[in-house]
């Protein structure tokens, strides 16, 4: 009951107005100053006292999203109270413009976490709110989506094991928690490529004009180059299988952003920022042939290719996205080059089939026009063969001898009946 007090009273009265009335000092503190949660000990009573009403809503989730089963307090109600109250914060930041905007993004992830931790199964109630949440919140408005932007890299850096003292376990274990990763990491970009909302007294020509006067140039923040940007600065320092399976994983998202051509800045540093994130995953043959791909896009879409990217103009995009990582110019104008990697097998000349076959049938033809290429045949095998065709020529010759003494004594056969027959008939004929 103390959890649905408190974020009820810091929805219907803003969080700056409870923590007046606690007695809390938020008026020295600038609007912008505050870049992350504090950290609260909930086991001091004396110090929660004092702490700010947003600090110790999040200390309390953030314990129960990792805390012990065992605890006697109910744990799924107090998800599900302050995962609707962050969510109505979120949806409805413009209200409550005491909450820094830095703080956004740390509240999105939590959700995020949430949505997607396995104990989501058991806060139907919450995984419904959230699932409207998530259908709305990145179509009101672009700032929206730098949000989603900022909390890309940080929730899939805390749920990909065995990484940045992440979790890790069996094999299946494993599998099932990168399963979970990847399918946060393609929500999140469906968020990203979803379209904003068009008000009711809008045509459709007016919500085209809105939206491409918000994607204006120095706009990469808000859309999916700052994304992509964030993921090719994202390089660990150790290469373990872990490590390397995480980045291909950020590798498949990045290769299914868009930039715009008015990005020019944003274009020229993915350039150069392809080479590394390719080398990082050489094994991956399929991903590497993509971000090949991607890489020849942004030089089609580079106005000036051969123009290189200042470090004015990389410390800006630092600047603007946040990154933690460094952006040197060195690193950024090298091009993303991978060479075909060089057989093992001896050279060959270069010759054409048509040249080898008449080079074939040429020497075919010397080989029976030359008399130096005939084969003679040993004496032995000239003996036998002459011996063979005497024979042959002796069987020949008598066979023409008794062929015309066969035909002779037919004849004489023949004649004999012939005038046996004659003698017979003229017989006959006496008698008559």
């Amino acid at each position: 009951m103390a959890s649905k007090a408190l974020i009820d009273l810091g929805v219907w009265h803003g969080p700056q107005e409870v923590d007046l009335v606690m007695g809390s000092d938020v008026t020295s503190r600038a609007e912008d100053d505050k870049k992350s949660f504090s950290v609260v000990n909930l086991s001091g009573t004396d110090e929660t006292s004092s702490v700010e009403l947003l600090d110790l809503l999040f200390a309390v989730i953030a314990r129960d999203l990792s805390g012990d089963p065992s605890e006697t307090y109910d744990r799924e109600s107090i998800q599900a109270i302050l995962g609707e109250g962050f969510a109505k914060i979120l949806l409805l930041s413009e209200n409550y413009p005491s909450i820094p905007a830095s703080l956004h993004h740390e509240l999105l992830a939590k959700l995020i976490k949430l949505y997607f931790s396995d104990e989501a199964e058991e806060l139907q109630r919450l995984k419904q709110c959230l699932s409207v949440f998530f259908e709305h919140y990145p179509a009101l408005t672009v700032v929206h989506k730098r949000c989603i932007s900022k909390a890309f890299i940080p929730v899939i850096r805390s749920m990909w094991p065995a990484i940045y003292g992440n979790a890790g376990g069996s094999s299946f274990v494993v599998s099932n928690l990168r399963k979970r990763a990847t399918q946060a990491s393609r929500f999140m970009l469906q968020m990203m490529q979803a379209p904003l909302y068009m008000k009711e007294t809008e045509t459709e020509e007016e919500s085209a004009r809105k939206n491409l006067s918000e994607n204006t140039d120095n706009d990469f923040e808000n859309g999916e180059e700052g994304l992509a940007i964030r993921i090719g600065a994202e390089l660990p320092k150790k290469k373990t299988a872990a490590e390397k399976a995480y980045l291909a994983g950020l590798c498949k998202i990045a290769v299914l952003l868009h930039f715009r051509i008015s990005e020019q800045g944003a274009i020229k540093c993915m350039r150069g920022l392809l080479k590394h994130t390719a080398a990082s995953v050489p094994t991956e043959k399929e991903l590497v042939k993509e971000l090949n791909k991607m890489a020849a896009h942004l030089k089609d879409l580079d106005k000036e290719p051969d123009k290189e990217l200042s470090q004015d103009q990389a410390n800006y995009i630092k600047g603007r996205l946040q990154l933690e990582a460094e952006i040197g110019v060195d690193d950024l104008m090298a091009e993303l080059a991978t060479p075909a990697p060089r057989s093992t097998r001896p050279s060959r000349p270069a010759t054409s089939r048509r040249q080898v076959r008449r080079n074939k049938e040429s020497s075919d033809e010397e080989d029976e026009t030359s008399p130096i290429s005939i084969a003679q045949p040993p004496p032995s095998a000239v003996s036998s063969r002459s011996q063979r065709a005497s024979k042959t020529a002796a069987l020949s010759k008598m066979s023409m001898k008794t062929a015309p003494i066969i035909a002779e004594e037919d004849e004489e056969d023949v004649d004999e009946n012939v005038s046996d027959v004659t003698t017979e008939d003229d017989s006959d004929d006496d008698d008559f």
